[in-house]
């Protein structure tokens, strides 16, 4: 599956999942020790959702297959509450050498986004003065209980792995580690399942394990400055297993969080002199609509790919025509080609014509349509007018046949 390019990802969601490292990868703790992990992740949030002026967290990931770096990222926020900004810059590196930068910006006047692939800064000028979305407590939202009790139950007896050291200052550390016998059957079940569900019929990557996986070792640190503050956290998790033709894989997922600069974080909007910009504005209840909807109007493709012999191989091309499009509806048909040698997938080949009506964002549509079988299938269409690109998914399954819904301009 290719990386979705997006900015830096929610504060919320990366607290909440730390939560889940804390435990599914730390799953390390004494009562004690996990008790007073779980008051940091607390208070943390807490404080940075209601207390803190500013603060700074920057996350680094990365990915590691049989000790070679597949993939790693890094995501640093800057959020001002005081003055109610926030930016964000994110940096992607896949094995191909792929380098993806973006970045965000927003106070409550305008929302600037920038990327790579096209050097164009989009800025969103909204009509109405609002707050953008700083932090959110996750433990504050409906169900956190409820997951809180799981994890506990999931934890059990591992809490009894880990180490609090007690600092002068006031600080804590919390360490711990778990060898491959002292993790549940549980968790490698769970392990086991969520990584053949990731590879079933999508693009990775990741090398797809299919037996005999595991996780061999976990292992979790963290500082809790005196003011009950988690400053930072490391993660580190070894998965083992076997691809289709038997050979082994170790997984090695490494994820590092660090929390700084709180109280004198400073935001600043970027200077636009001379830079490419495009201009749009938001409606209230809606998002950004598209400028120039006819920009869309042309032919898009992507290829169509499967697994052969332990390889990807390319059997043909999917093509998505928009014909005529405007404000309100987008029209013209989808269709498949495909190479000589493979001729035999055009038997489960689809052409069909659409012509669909947008929803209010004016860059969605979803409609249905009836196969020669007889059967209906949904089709969903968004206008990337980020990337310049159109997704078409269509809900189907699609067999051995890997499916891309993100469609590129075809230029001449």
């Amino acid at each position: 599956m290719k990386l979705k390019k997006k900015t830096v990802m929610l504060i919320s969601f990366s607290i909440g999942a730390l939560l889940f490292a804390s435990t599914a990868l730390a799953d390390i703790v004494s009562k004690s020790g996990y008790e007073q992990l779980k008051d940091g992740l607390k208070t943390t949030a807490e404080k940075c959702s209601e207390e803190l002026d500013s603060f700074t967290i920057d996350i680094s990931m990365e990915v590691k297959n049989n000790g070679e770096t597949l993939m790693s990222s890094n995501d640093v926020s800057k959020i001002d509450r005081d003055n109610n900004t926030q930016e964000s810059l994110s940096n992607q590196k896949s094995i191909n050498g792929d380098n993806y930068n973006s970045y965000n910006y927003s106070d409550d006047k305008v929302r600037i986004r920038w990327n790579e692939d096209q050097d164009t800064y989009y800025v969103t000028e909204l009509i109405s003065e609002s707050s953008p979305t700083n932090f959110v407590n996750p433990f504050d939202e409906q169900g956190a209980e409820d997951v809180e009790r799981i994890m506990d139950a999931v934890v059990g007896s591992l809490k009894d792995h880990v180490m609090v050291k007690e600092n002068p200052d006031g600080s804590k550390e919390i360490s711990g580690s778990l060898s491959e016998m002292q993790i549940p059957a549980l968790i490698n079940a769970v392990s086991s399942f969520q990584l053949k569900q990731e590879f079933n019929g999508r693009q990775s990557a990741l090398p797809h394990l299919t037996q005999d996986i595991f996780v061999k070792e976990v292992s979790g640190k963290s500082l809790i400055n005196s003011d009950g503050l988690m400053e930072s956290m490391l993660g580190t998790a070894i998965l083992s297993g076997k691809d289709k033709q038997g050979q082994t894989h170790e997984l090695s997922f490494e994820v590092l969080m660090k929390m700084s600069d709180i109280n004198n974080t400073e935001v600043m909007k970027p200077d636009l002199t001379g830079k490419k910009v495009v201009n749009d504005v938001e409606r209230p209840g809606y998002g950004p609509e598209i400028n120039n909807p006819e920009k869309f109007q042309g032919l898009f493709k992507n290829d169509i790919l499967i697994e052969k012999d332990g390889k990807y191989v390319k059997i043909g091309e999917r093509f998505v025509e928009i014909t005529n499009i405007d404000d309100s509806s987008i029209v013209g048909r989808y269709y498949e080609e495909y190479r000589t040698d493979y001729e035999q997938y055009a038997a489960i080949s689809q052409e069909f014509k659409f012509d669909a009506n947008f929803e209010n964002d004016k860059r969605q549509a979803n409609f249905e349509y009836s196969t020669e079988a007889g059967n209906t299938t949904n089709v969903n269409i968004y206008l990337d007018e980020y990337l310049g690109k159109v997704n078409f998914h269509i809900n189907q399954d699609s067999g051995n046949v890997l499916y891309d819904s993100m469609f590129s301009r075809v230029f001449d």
